[in-house]
C-alpha cells in the first residue's frame, strides 16, 4: 500500500470516527464482499455470514476512532475483526448445541450429468467438509484464511492475533487431524 492510499484510508477512518455515514457506507461497499466470503466459508450458511458481516462493520463503526495509521493495513484489521466474530459465533453455536453445516455445502454439489464419473470426488469433498466441521474453531479458521482466502502466514496470524509460528502449528494440527479422519473413513468404507 503506498502513502497516498494509506492517507486516503486514514482520512476515511477519521471521517467514520466522526460519524460520517457516507464514508462508512463506502467502506462497507468496498470491503463487505471479502468479509462475507470468509464468514460464509466459516459458518457454511448465508444467514450466519450476514450476521457476522453486520457485526464486523458495526465494530468498525464503533472502533473507528481507534484506527492507527502505520499499523496493520485496513484489510488485515478487517480480517482480524472477522476472525474474532467467526470464533465468537462458533462458540455461541456450540453452546446452543448446533453443528456448523459444512456438509450442506457438499450436499449442494450437483452430480455429474452422466451419473457415473465424479462420485468419488463428490464423496471425498463431503468427507473433507464433514472433517473440517469437526476441527476446533481456531484450526478451521486458520485453514480457511490460508487455503481458501490465500492469505500469507503472516497475514493470517495477524488476523487471528497470534504469531506466525502459532498459526503454522494450528495448520499442522488441522492437517494432521483431517488426514487422520479421512484415512479412518476410507478404511471404514474400503
Amino acid at each position: 500500500m503506498d502513502a497516498d492510499e494509506n492517507g486516503t484510508i486514514d482520512a476515511q477512518m477519521d471521517r467514520i470516527a466522526k460519524g460520517d455515514e457516507t464514508a462508512f457506507n463506502r467502506l462497507v461497499a468496498d470491503h463487505s464482499a471479502f468479509v462475507h466470503t470468509i464468514a460464509k466459508r466459516f459458518t457454511g450458511n448465508t444467514a450466519d455470514a450476514d450476521d457476522i458481516t453486520q457485526a464486523v462493520f458495526w465494530t468498525v463503526w464503533e472502533k473507528a476512532s481507534g484506527w492507527k495509521s502505520g499499523g496493520a493495513s485496513l484489510r488485515t484489521w478487517l480480517y482480524r475483526i472477522t476472525a474474532n466474530r467467526c470464533i465468537d459465533q462458533a462458540r455461541r453455536a456450540r453452546v446452543r448445541g448446533f453443528l456448523l453445516p459444512w456438509d450442506r455445502k457438499a450436499q449442494s454439489i450437483a452430480a455429474p450429468e452422466n451419473g457415473e464419473t465424479g462420485v468419488d470426488d463428490k464423496q471425498r469433498l463431503a468427507l473433507v467438509l464433514a472433517a473440517l466441521d469437526q476441527l476446533p474453531a481456531r484450526q478451521r479458521l486458520a485453514i480457511i484464511l490460508v487455503v481458501d482466502q490465500e492469505l500469507s502466514i503472516n497475514e493470517a496470524a495477524t488476523a487471528m492475533t497470534t504469531s506466525p509460528g502459532a498459526l503454522e502449528q494450528l495448520l499442522v494440527r488441522a492437517r494432521r487431524t483431517l488426514r487422520s479422519k479421512l484415512q479412518e473413513t476410507e478404511q471404514d468404507h474400503g
